[in-house]
């Protein structure tokens, strides 16, 4: 009777972390395996996933991405329709929110209000929050226009090199540099930064890591 009893107990906490639900903010023009990989990563691990844009409409990859004879075409790039607007997002819903980044990250994401008050929410409730490459930057002006209310001050982050003047003097987080290409993903609590495209399997392996309530190694690999 006890080792039955272990066994469903064994087999309900299983459930009970695979069942774990994150949410993906896509801008459009996004990068395709910032997208891709992370993705792959949360469906393996069981989670169920849900999208967010601008709009409840297709977005679209960045279009390098498509090009055969750019060095940065991925044969199984498309373009995808999210779930739905960031207007419908509630943070409650989910246990990790993670941004795909890309050249969509200045237009959808860095102006956005909406996006702002997503990322500060997912911070305040201590849901895990994933930024990757350019996407970081918004730990630099959540929030924080005027620069006097930084959201995650002092806490260890890598990211993409153009958003460094916002993580740095901005955000006055804990930034921590490196080769433009080469590829480091940071955890410090809640918090989980990629530096770039070449981040993204090392990225979502992390978010999956702190998801199952492993302890992720920070450091870069």
């Amino acid at each position: 009777m006890k080792t039955l009893l272990t066994v469903l107990l064994i087999s309900f906490a299983s459930s009970a972390l695979a069942g774990k639900k994150v949410l993906m903010m896509v801008p459009n023009d996004f990068m395709w395996p910032e997208y891709a990989l992370p993705l792959k990563a949360y469906q393996e691990a069981g989670f169920q996933v849900k999208t967010a844009g601008r709009f409840k409409e297709v977005v679209n990859p960045d279009r390098r991405n498509l090009l055969k004879d750019n060095a940065l075409y991925f044969a199984d790039a498309k373009p995808i329709t999210v779930d739905m607007s960031f207007e419908e997002v509630n943070v409650d819903n989910y246990d990790a929110v993670t941004f795909v980044a890309g050249n969509g990250a200045w237009h959808d994401f860095f102006p956005s209000d909406v996006v702002h008050k997503i990322v500060i929410n997912t911070f305040q409730k201590n849901k895990v929050l994933g930024l990757l490459c350019a996407s970081t930057g918004l730990l630099g002006i959540a929030g924080n226009y005027d620069g006097r209310t930084p959201l995650a001050e002092n806490r260890k982050v890598v990211g993409y090199y153009r958003v460094e003047g916002l993580l740095k003097s901005m955000g006055r987080t804990n930034y921590q540099t490196g080769g433009r290409n080469e590829a480091a993903v940071e955890v410090d609590g809640n918090i989980i930064t990629g530096r770039n495209p070449e981040s993204s399997q090392i990225f979502g392996a992390k978010v999956v890591d702190v998801l199952l309530g492993r302890s992720p190694n920070s450091k870069k690999k």
